[in-house]
C-alpha cells in the first residue's frame, strides 16, 4: 500500500466543493479514476454535501467514486460493498425497541419511577451504552472508577446501570440482534481487516473524519 498523503483545504473554501474539485483534479482525468475510489465521511450529512459538490463540478457529468458515512450510528450495508465481502454481520436492534425494552428492565429492577421516567432512564442508559461499544471499553470497568465523593450517587447510578450490565445481553440474544453502535464497530472492523489483506484498488480518501472511535482509526 502506498503512504499517506495529508491535504489541507483553507477555511475560506467551502469544504465539499474544494474536495471535489481537487479529487476530479487528481484522478479525473482516467474516465475510471473517480469510480475506483472511496471517499470516507463522517456522516450522511456530508455524504449528501459532497454528492451536490460533485454534481456541481461535473459539468458534462462523471462517474462518482463511492462515498462511504462510517461516523454515523447507522453503518448500513455501503461499507462492505466498498470491500465486496458479503459475510452477514447481524442486524441490529431497532433503537426505539431497544428503548422500551431498557424502559421495561428499569422498572422490572425495582426502581421507584413511573412509565415516562423509565423511557427517559432508557435514553440515557441507551446513549452511555453506546458510548461505551464506540470506545469499545467494556462497560463492567465503570465498576473500578474512583469518584472520591461522588461515590454515593455514583453508587446509585451503577445499581440502575446494572440493568445494561447484567440483563441487556440477554435480550439480546433472545432477540437476535446486537446493539447498532456494536454493528457499526464490527462492519469497520471487516473495512480493515479486508484492506490489510487486499488493499482496494483505487484511491481512498478520508474527508473531514475528527471522530477517536478505534474501529474508525483502524480504517
Amino acid at each position: 500500500m502506498s503512504g499517506l498523503n495529508l491535504f489541507t483545504i483553507p477555511p475560506h473554501r467551502a469544504f465539499a466543493d474544494a474536495l471535489a474539485d481537487g479529487l476530479i483534479a487528481r484522478f479525473g482525468g482516467d474516465t475510471l479514476g473517480l469510480a475506483r475510489g472511496i471517499v470516507l465521511v463522517p456522516n450522511n450529512r456530508a455524504k449528501r454535501a459532497i454528492q451536490d459538490a460533485f454534481v456541481r463540478a461535473s459539468e458534462g457529468g462523471l462517474l462518482l467514486p463511492r462515498l462511504v458515512a462510517v461516523g454515523d450510528p447507522e453503518l448500513d450495508e455501503a461499507v462492505l460493498e466498498a470491500v465486496e465481502d458479503a459475510e452477514p454481520v447481524p442486524a441490529a436492534v431497532d433503537p426505539l425497541q431497544r428503548r422500551m425494552i431498557l424502559a421495561r428492565l428499569i422498572q422490572e429492577s425495582g426502581a421507584q419511577v413511573d412509565a415516562a421516567e423509565a423511557v427517559r432512564l432508557a435514553g440515557e442508559l441507551a446513549s452511555t451504552l453506546d458510548q461505551l461499544l464506540i470506545e469499545e471499553v467494556a462497560p463492567s470497568r465503570l465498576r473500578d472508577l474512583d469518584l472520591g465523593e461522588l461515590s454515593s450517587h455514583w453508587e446509585r447510578s451503577l445499581a440502575l446501570f446494572e440493568v445494561v450490565l447484567e440483563r441487556w445481553p440477554h435480550e439480546l440474544a433472545r432477540l437476535g440482534r446486537i446493539d447498532l453502535a456494536e454493528r457499526r464497530t464490527r462492519l469497520l472492523a471487516k473495512v480493515a481487516r479486508r484492506w490489510r489483506e487486499a488493499p482496494p484498488p483505487g484511491f481512498v480518501c478520508a474527508a473531514g473524519i475528527t471522530a477517536s472511535a478505534p474501529a474508525i482509526a483502524r480504517v
